[in-house]
């Protein structure tokens, strides 16, 4: 229960085909009169064989288990026992009951259609209504239980109307169009093509009428071809299909009484759908209108609608890969094309060090980057109590939430949960697009910015100094050049500042070259400090540092400074570290001569370091 009404999890592949729509519109709108809410976890991407290597079926661990009521799965569409096991699993588990559509699973409820039944109502339309005595039949997968069904009936009709069967009578197009083409452009190759090629689905029966009508043939006055699953192409395509249609709302209506009877405490139980035959001109009989108008309609808004949304998702995608600022770049989104979307990521695609992608990840919390229904700009932590952020105002709508895994390199860096304040085709289809985006920009965001620190990293392994922190002498150099090239520089003051540590070799020869380098490291750190923060500092060579002030500054109190900050490492190390500096001032224009400035400078620190020995020998003479 979620808010006093029944939460219903539907988990399923490509919410805006037409079928599936249908299916969800009435699912939806039964289960508004039944008070209870809809939540669907959807694919993208035909994981098919693949199973968990596609990161998106990390949307079905989004699944609110202690809070769902009935998990109703797709199987046939998302196609793997594996995932579809997992998630039956989980469900057991917290004691929550499973309606399977399309599928078989122990423990779990079924609603199916009768395909078989369907697709011999094809068969028999053919051979018997337009007595066909050389049919051909189209299978899908060798191996596919639903077209081995359907060559069961293309035999059984066969027998039922004496014509004898041969295995020449079947070709395989794999329930797809290369595939098809191919087996297709086999039978042309014979002496004898058949009267009819009844193939098992639609998108065969459109390909076969392309590659036959490209060699000659007329479809259906040469051969008749018929197909199955009633999708909207076989309407469109020229000529019509004659098909059996596997209608969404009747599927929802069936869905709907398994669910009443699942809530009345029933279990297992199953419900058998018989799909709608449809003649078309493809068998020689009248086209079919069949839902064309309704199809049409919607595919212009689609087709005219995201031509340019595809357009500018694909150019915020690359502006948040490239840019530093991701929240801006989502902000212009969700003003364009993103006004109900909520986009969570794991708080570890912001850590720098151990990118998400590459490494494994840190298992910690998430971070809510992405709110269309906040005014917030600020990605803020996610709290997986909630669910979603603002959930009780979006069940108050009576609308699907409908939730995508993001995907990006083969992992999954969050999901993205969509709530649109109706229950429209143009939306449902701009889902995936979105998704895409949101992936594609993250994923590239996190990258890049991986990447960036990576190049700092190396810029500062060759342009810094290992022991102090402080540049080299080949950074100064490059410094020096920009510094150059840059006019509002001209006519600055600019200062430097040489520094070298008295009495290194008696400190490496009575204590050891380790402390020798802590004496070195001390007075850099000593240097960067008293220096101002912009001061570009450098270890010259050895114990020789150099620090390059642009602009105005106070060098009694940089002196002061410097000499404290050693008495305190003096102190903490427990022998005297201290140094010499010698300074020079000019202007900085475009002809200013760097090392001439460093070596005045230089010359006026090595006048003190004599300064200081003379003292030295002064203070044991006395």
């Amino acid at each position: 229960m979620i808010n006093g009404k029944r939460l219903v999890t539907l988990c399923t592949y490509r919410i805006f085909d037409a079928q599936e729509f249908a299916f969800i519109s009435e699912l939806n709108r039964l289960l508004n009169q039944n008070n209870c809410a809809l939540f669907i976890y959807a694919l993208n991407t035909e994981i098919a064989n693949n199973g968990y290597e596609v990161a998106e079926v990390s949307v079905f661990q989004r699944i609110a288990y202690d809070k769902t009521d009935v998990i109703i799965i797709i199987d046939e569409k998302i196609k793997c026992r594996e995932v579809c096991q997992d998630i039956i699993d989980k469900a057991a588990s917290a004691d929550i009951p499973v309606i399977i559509i399309d599928g078989e699973y122990e423990n779990t409820s079924t609603v199916r259609y009768s395909y078989g039944k369907g697709f011999e109502a094809v068969v028999r339309h053919v051979i018997e209504g337009h007595r066909v005595k050389r049919p051909h039949m189209m299978a899908g997968k060798k191996t596919s239980p639903f077209s081995i069904e359907r060559e069961e009936v293309f035999k059984k009709v066969l027998e039922d109307n004496s014509i004898p069967f041969d295995d020449s009578m079947i070709s395989y197009g794999d329930f797809w169009s290369i595939p098809c083409r191919a087996a297709a452009e086999k039978i042309l190759e014979r002496e004898e093509i058949p009267e009819a090629i009844i193939c098992a689905n639609d998108i065969m029966a459109i390909n076969v009428c392309d590659v036959f009508q490209n060699a000659g043939y007329k479809v259906p006055r040469d051969l008749i071809v018929t197909g199955f699953d009633g999708i909207k192409e076989a309407f469109f395509s020229n000529p019509g299909i004659t098909t059996a249609k596997c209608d969404g709302i009747e599927l929802a209506q069936a869905v709907m009484e398994v669910l009443a009877e699942t809530f009345n405490g029933k279990r297992n139980i199953s419900k058998w759908i018989l799909p709608t035959f449809i003649s078309n001109e493809s068998c020689g009989c009248a086209k079919s209108g069949f839902d064309v108008v309704t199809a049409v309609n919607g595919l212009n808004n689609i087709f005219y609608h995201h031509q340019d949304d595809l357009h500018m998702m694909q150019k915020i995608a690359s502006k948040l890969m490239v840019g530093r600022d991701m929240e801006g770049n989502l902000r212009f989104l969700k003003k364009n094309l993103a006004k109900y979307a909520c986009v969570v990521v794991e708080d570890s695609c912001f850590d720098q060090e151990n990118n998400f992608f590459f490494d494994k990840g840190t298992k910690g919390g998430m971070t809510v980057v992405f709110d269309s229904y906040s005014d917030n700009t600020d990605r803020y932590p996610y709290d997986p109590q909630t669910i979603i952020p603002h959930l009780d105002e979006i069940l108050q709508k009576g609308y699907p939430v409908i939730f995508n895994g993001l995907e990006y390199m083969a992992k999954s860096p969050g999901f993205v949960c969509y709530s649109f304040p109706k229950v429209e085709l143009i939306d449902y289809t701009q889902t995936a697009n979105l998704t895409n985006c949101f992936s594609m920009g993250i994923g590239g965001y996190v990258i890049n910015n991986y990447q960036k620190y990576l190049r700092e990293k190396l810029r500062e392994m060759y342009e810094k100094d290992a022991l102090t922190g402080l540049y080299n002498r080949l950074a100064f150099v490059s410094i020096m050049d920009e510094m150059i090239k840059e006019s509002s520089n001209f006519g600055k003051k600019v200062t430097i500042i040489m520094s070298d540590l008295n009495g290194l070799k008696k400190i490496n020869d009575s204590l050891g070259h380790l402390y020798g380098d802590k004496a070195i490291a001390a007075t850099a750190k000593a240097l960067k400090q008293a220096c101002p923060e912009d001061a570009v500092c450098v270890r010259v060579g050895g114990d020789e540092m150099l620090a390059l002030i642009l602009g105005e500054c106070d060098i009694d109190r940089i002196s002061k400074d410097f000499n404290e900050i050693l008495e305190k490492y003096s102190d903490e190390y427990g022998f005297r570290v201290s140094a010499s500096i010698g300074t020079h001032s000019t202007i900085f224009d475009k002809s200013i001569d760097m090392n001439k400035v460093v070596s005045l400078a230089d010359g006026r620190m090595y006048e003190m370091k004599r300064e200081s020995k003379n003292n030295e020998r002064k203070e044991k003479t006395d």
